[in-house]
């Protein structure tokens, strides 16, 4: 008999006007994707009112951020917007994706990201008391709230805690950008305390002018990662930063030099064409039988990429069927 293939979806970072990606992602619905998602880099657009803007337009396609964090929006209020969001958008449609941040989303405002492990763990525990409105330690119902409780709430993280407190508390982990030698061992500690939903977005370029033009930004991927993520890849911490600190200022080459050909190969998915990519991401859904798998977007077009996207699915679906 055969198996239904994983829903398939959608990451695009949030670097596009508002009204560009809620079209995306009406778009994306009509051309039969499952789920969509958006990043959150703090002080930039906001992705639960770019969501609320799709929300009204479609009516069926999941909505979902991967990933917010505790430090620079308080779990309650970001818990209160999600159930806000999910009476737009209608039973069973949003996703609450929890993770500690990074630089890019506390780095404006000089917020430090102290004890992550504890302060995710918060805030997902709070976060769930709101959805179901009930009370916890730091947070009360008042006789205004509202709840959701079909909103899932996942957490998206590289490192070894907080994939394992996924695995013990939340509903599903978002697995996004991981460079693939770190796929199977992110997978056994999201899994080591019992089965949960598992969302697995690669990164991918959707041409191969796509693949140099992102090429520096690749380095990303590396900033921040725990040391089992860097010793993967072959790559040294102080390498990094100083790329990341010459790309801020403009300058490409050392990003460049860092995300050699090898190292593109193990941090981004990219193909001639859409069945071809299809082919690489059914390979990963065969290993590592995900919920749902899609294409974390790192182009500069996500209208243009749209039809690819759409292509790689029904090639995903047919090569699993």
């Amino acid at each position: 008999m055969a198996v239904s293939a994983p829903r398939f979806g959608l990451w695009m970072f949030p670097d596009h006007p508002a009204g560009v990606l809620a079209d995306v992602m009406v778009a994306a619905e009509e051309a039969g994707l499952d789920e969509v998602w958006l990043g959150d880099e703090g002080p930039a657009r906001d992705p639960l009112v770019t969501l609320a803007a799709a929300a009204v337009r479609t009516s069926t396609i999941g909505l979902g951020v991967a990933v917010t964090n505790p430090y620079l929006r308080h779990p309650a209020a970001t818990a209160s917007a999600f159930a806000t969001l999910a009476e737009l958008a209608g039973p069973g449609r949003v996703v609450l994706g929890m993770g500690s941040g990074g630089d890019l989303a506390l780095g404006p405002t000089g917020a430090v990201r102290a004890q992550p492990l504890q302060r995710v763990t918060d805030a997902v525990r709070i976060a769930r008391a709101v959805l179901r409105g009930e009370p916890t330690e730091g947070y009360e119902p008042p006789p205004h709230s509202t709840s959701a409780p079909d909103v899932r709430i996942v957490i998206g993280a590289r490192s070894q805690g907080l994939n394992r407190l996924a695995s013990a508390q939340a509903d599903g982990v978002f697995i996004g950008g991981v460079p693939l030698p770190m796929m199977d061992v992110t997978l056994e500690w999201a899994r080591s305390v019992r089965p949960i939903d598992v969302a697995l977005y690669p990164n991918v370029a959707l041409s191969p002018e796509e693949v140099e033009r992102v090429r520096p930004q690749l380095i990303f991927a590396l900033h921040d990662s725990p040391q089992e993520t860097l010793t993967a890849v072959g790559a040294r911490r102080e390498e990094v930063q100083d790329a990341v600190g010459a790309l801020a200022a403009g300058d490409e080459g050392p990003a460049r030099a860092v995300i050699d050909d090898r190292r593109l190969d193990q941090l981004l998915v990219h193909g001639v064409d859409a069945c071809r990519l299809a082919e690489r991401l059914a390979a990963l859904s065969r290993r590592h039988a995900p919920t749902s798998v899609g294409i974390a977007y790192v182009g500069d077009d996500p209208i243009g990429a749209l039809d690819r996207v759409a292509a790689t699915a029904r090639c995903f679906r047919h090569e699993l069927a």
